[in-house]
């Protein structure tokens, strides 16, 4: 009897350790299945920090250039400011200049302001001659013309050569100076002019025309304050008389009084 019991409480005892494995068995597994989930977990959170930094880099990216330009429509208006500024220190300091210069009693224009306000000609007298009813003589008529500065005897002297204009002419203006007359050269010394002619000044002229002539001459070329007289020559030469009739012009040459 007593194997038989203790065969029956063998027997009863296996069940038992079976459930017990079975217990160990499955605390594995979980343990197990616990273990793969956690790489799970760690690829979707670093997923999610990931998008969440590219959104992030995106949002920055798109405020970077709203930045830019607001700095770039900022900038012009500083510069008007800037420009004022400079424009109303340069006017006081030229009107600083100004009232020193007019306190010492004169005042000088810049050097651009000069070269602007400066003319390139200035006007002159060019005598021709018209004939008066009245006394029926040729008198001499001064007209205005515009010759360049530089040279003003010589160019005043080719204006004389040109003859008047249409409109001069319309006037009943005359000139007793040939066409065909030449300017050789000028020199001027001690308030005399010498003016060198080709052979023309004396051809076909003689008695009154050629006194016009010398006259329109004499008086075109006298209105300057450096110019009292003149003496003509013509290739060069000094010549005592002038033209067929002999026309004394051997000294200085004067207005006529």
């Amino acid at each position: 009897m007593a194997r038989k019991t203790t065969k029956k409480t063998a027997r009863k005892k296996s069940p038992a350790r079976s459930k017990s494995n079975a217990g160990k068995s499955s605390t594995a597994t979980a343990k197990t299945i616990g273990r793969s989930k956690n790489p799970v977990y760690v690829l979707v959170i670093m997923g999610l920090v990931t998008a969440i930094a590219l959104m992030l880099n995106r949002y920055y990216i798109r405020l970077e250039p709203e930045k830019e330009q607001v700095a770039h429509h900022s900038e012009p208006e500083k510069a008007p400011l800037q420009d004022e500024k400079e424009t109303r220190e340069i006017h006081e300091e030229k009107s600083q200049k100004i009232d020193k210069s007019e306190r010492a009693g004169k005042y000088e224009l810049p050097e651009k302001e000069q070269q602007i306000k400066t003319p390139e000609k200035e006007e002159v007298k060019i005598y021709f001659v018209k004939f008066n009813e009245k006394s029926e003589k040729m008198l001499l008529t001064p007209v205005t013309r515009k010759v360049g500065r530089g040279l003003p005897l010589e160019n005043t002297m080719r204006e004389l050569i040109k003859g008047p204009t249409t409109a001069e002419k319309k006037k009943g203006l005359l000139t007793a100076v040939p066409s065909n007359l030449r300017l050789n050269g000028i020199r001027i010394k001690n308030d005399i002019a010498e003016i060198d002619f080709n052979g023309a000044i004396e051809e076909g002229a003689s008695g009154s025309i050629l006194i016009n002539r010398i006259d329109q001459i004499v008086y075109t070329a006298t209105q300057f304050s450096n110019i009292k007289s003149i003496v003509i020559k013509i290739n060069g030469r000094p010549r005592q008389t002038l033209g067929t009739d002999g026309l004394s012009i051997g000294g200085p040459l004067h207005r006529r009084q």
